[in-house]
């Protein structure tokens, strides 16, 4: 194809007509306080806030979103066709972050590529394997004086498959995510 032939211009064109249909999902977005559905997975976190009935929090500091008892939530998904491993954490995760972790709810988003795949819920608790393991590892780094956090230690999929509640695809009879997170079943 040469630069604005007959088959570039009609790729513009279709590009030009598709990128005018995200307008809706632009001001969806914007409704949910997602300034942009481009940055930081802003269209995935989208239809994880409406799928899980949840409101967002903007800002890059602390939880993502919370639930309709006014909890908290942390929100992680993975791209099974790029990563399969596992769900990224934080680069600086702390013993104080680690204990943060297990303290409240997550909701895990499993895509491929763009597309949803299944939505796990792990209570306030649930990562506490995990969580011991990571703290142990990191304990063991600051005795050696080798490191005080660590970075980024991911959370494996097939963790959060054996150990969460699955919430989507939904089920005859549904599970709300919030009736999971903690507040209505201590």
């Amino acid at each position: 194809m040469a630069f604005l032939d007959k088959e570039h211009k009609k790729e513009i064109e279709f590009l030009k007509e598709k990128w005018n249909s995200l307008k809706d999902l632009e001001e969806l977005a914007q409704k949910k306080r997602i300034p942009d559905i481009f940055q930081d997975n802003g269209a995935k976190v989208l239809q994880q806030v409406i799928l899980s009935g949840m409101d967002f929090l903007p800002g890059r500091e602390g939880n993502d979103a919370v639930d309709v008892n006014g909890v908290e939530w942390e929100f992680k998904s993975i791209n099974i066709a790029t990563s399969a491993t596992g769900f990224s954490t934080d680069h600086h995760s702390t013993l104080e972050l680690l204990d943060r972790f297990n303290s409240v709810p997550w909701l895990f988003s499993v895509y491929e590529g763009i597309h949803l795949q299944e939505m796990y819920v792990l209570s306030p608790g649930q990562l506490n394997e995990w969580v011991t393991k990571q703290k142990n590892n990191l304990e063991k780094k600051i005795q050696e004086g080798k490191a005080n956090s660590l970075n980024n230690p991911k959370i494996p999929l097939k963790y959060v498959k054996a150990n969460g509640t699955q919430v989507y695809p939904f089920a005859k009879d549904p599970i709300d995510p919030a009736s999971l997170d903690g507040k209505n079943n201590k």
